[in-house]
This record gives C-alpha cells, sequence and structure tokens, in this order.
C-alpha cells in the first residue's frame, strides 16, 4: 500500500517496523496492515499515483537511478507497411 506520509508518528516503531524515519511529504510503500494503521492515526493518506519511485530508492543516497535502456520509436500506421 501506498501512502504519503502527513505527520512523523509519535510512536517510534510499529510491529517490528521502524517509523520514526517517516518524513512529512514522502511517500513510502508499506504493508496494508501498517498503512491502515497510518491511515486512520491521520498520520499518511492513501497514495494513489503510480509514479511514486519504490522505497528502496530512498537507501540510494549519493547515487543516480538507474536509467532504462528501452527507447521508444514512433508508432507506424498501416499505410507506412506498403500494403
Amino acid at each position: 500500500m501506498k501512502v504519503r506520509i502527513r505527520k512523523t508518528p509519535d510512536e517510534d516503531e510499529l510491529d517490528g517496523v521502524r517509523l520514526d524515519d517517516l518524513r512529512p511529504g514522502t511517500v513510502r510503500e508499506v504493508s496494508s496492515s501498517i498503512g491502515a494503521w497510518l491511515v486512520t492515526e491521520r498520520y499518511a493518506v492513501p497514495e494513489m499515483r503510480s509514479d511514486v519511485r519504490p522505497y528502496n530508492d530512498d537507501f540510494l543516497i549519493g547515487q543516480q537511478p538507474a536509467t532504462s535502456p528501452i527507447t521508444f520509436a514512433p508508432r507506424r500506421r498501416r499505410s507506412d507497411w506498403g500494403y
């Protein structure tokens, strides 16, 4: 479950998950139970956008994210094929 953190939780840990590093404004991927708790306690709101970077990217301090080697070519029409 993706959530956008509104406020750093007052608790340091919940079910073995550290909460003290959740910063307001960040989007995190968390388990559904942790996410539901964060939303219920108003520490977070559900995030529906799909362009969010994964949680693991937060640990890549000073490193550039890998770029995709995929290049997109223009789409061809049937008339371009010479039929």
